[in-house]
């Protein structure tokens, strides 16, 4: 009578499992899984085993399995070769065992990283499917042996079921192999995660993996992923990187936020990014450095909207809809003279409440809120206490623009004080 097919099972399972040829012969024991990571749901495409008296590797396309039951995996009569041979892989093709097992992913899911004590599959017409990973005790429990015996003591002693812990394999992004990470499907599952999201699980990573993961990500999605990050992994970050892919993705950031990650930086490492940073960038920075950090010229942004005052409202939103990307305040716009002094502001409620072809000089308000350069960061407080401000514009003496303060800016320097 044949033994009962399985619906599913774990890599731990499979593992070390006798493979059999059709007639009984026992011809070795499983080593590992090759899976085509490629596919919507991957699928397994070859199985790996130890052959013959000498224990070599061999590997045969998963087609040539008969079938796979509890004690082992049967082949197919006409699956074994005359010489064991491990076949060449297609690039998208993985080892489960060598690359996830005991390996860190991400949970884009759960937005955090995971060890994988185990794998579960789904097993479809003789074709094996991974599923997703086991990343609770109840897997690690499994792989040693001890699952069944372990369950029964806590749900006699404790009276209660230990919970199986999966990630489905779509919310999965693999880091243990730092080549692996340019695999498009993975990749692509980053795409829809909250920049801060991205900075807690890149936060979690060793070193090694840090640096693999930032290399293989695009400069503007590390730019917005560096200033959710603490200030200590920002750095660390960078000092990983070469001089010109550093430059790169700080000119993405905002200019006070690069400003105060290079201010972090040591002399030499600082002065090697600066050659290979964009001219006018380099000069926005520079300027900001130049400031005490605690102060409006070290925390203002040299990114936001400003026009004169004789251009109307259809101008206007034609220039913020050009520059919305390059811009860190864009509810604000600053209507300046010839040589860029303040002369009013208005926002986005008011441009979207006139009539297309108004001048700015007609709706903007010319009572303004300013801070000076050197205002410290408790007033500054005050004033957006006082006035409820998203931004404020920093001038200099001759009421010239200088940049403007956001107030998640200020927010940060002052947060770990408000405890206190």
């Amino acid at each position: 009578m044949e033994a009962p097919r399985l619906e599913h099972t774990y890599l731990s399972n499979l593992l070390n499992q006798r493979v059999t040829s059709a007639d009984g012969k026992i011809l070795g024991k499983v080593q590992d899984l090759v899976i085509d990571a490629d596919l919507p749901q991957p699928e397994v495409k070859m199985l790996v085993f130890r052959y013959g008296w000498d224990r070599k590797f061999f590997s045969v396309p998963w087609e040539s399995v008969a079938n796979i039951q509890e004690y082992g995996i049967t082949l197919k009569s006409d699956a074994i070769p005359e010489s064991p041979q491990l076949q060449p892989l297609p690039e998208s093709h993985i080892h489960l065992k060598d690359f996830l097992l005991d390996k860190q992913i991400v949970d884009v899911h759960g937005a955090k990283v995971e060890r994988v004590n185990d794998l579960q599959f789904f097993i479809s017409d003789g074709r094996l499917f991974l599923l997703a990973v086991d990343v609770g005790l109840r897997g690690l429990l499994r792989r040693l042996g001890f699952e069944d015996a372990v369950l029964r003591f806590f749900l006699w002693f404790f009276d209660y079921n230990l919970k199986e812990k999966f990630i489905a394999w779509n919310y999965v992004q693999p880091l243990s192999d730092p080549d692996r990470l340019r695999l498009e499907v993975p990749q692509s599952k980053l795409a829809d995660l909250h920049p801060a999201d991205l900075a807690d699980i890149i936060e979690d990573m060793d070193v090694h993996e840090r640096a693999a993961f930032v290399e293989s990500l695009d400069e503007e999605v590390v730019a917005d992923v560096m200033e959710e990050m603490d200030p200590k992994v920002q750095v660390s970050i960078i000092r990983g990187l070469g001089p010109e892919k550093a430059a790169d993705i700080l000119e993405e950031m905002s200019p006070d936020e690069a400003a105060d990650l290079i201010a972090d930086l040591p002399q030499e490492t600082a002065d090697d990014i600066f050659e290979e940073m964009d001219d006018a960038y380099e000069e926005q920075v520079k300027d900001l450095l130049s400031h005490e950090e605690d102060e409006a010229g070290g925390l203002m942004t040299t990114q936001f909207l400003a026009l004169p005052p004789d251009k109307t409202i259809v101008d206007a939103l034609a220039h913020i809809r050009l520059h919305a990307d390059e811009v860190d305040v864009i509810y604000y716009l600053y209507v300046v003279d010839a040589e860029s002094r303040l002369l009013g502001v208005t926002n986005l409620r008011e441009l979207l409440s006139y009539e297309i072809f108004t001048p700015l000089e007609r709706i903007m308000t010319t009572r303004l809120i300013t801070a000076k350069i050197d205002a410290e960061a408790e007033d500054l407080a005050d004033l957006f206490a006082k006035y409820g401000f998203r931004a404020v514009p920093v001038v200099d003496d001759d009421n010239h623009i200088k940049g403007v303060i956001r107030f998640k800016t200020l927010l940060e320097i002052l947060a770990p004080h408000l405890g206190k």
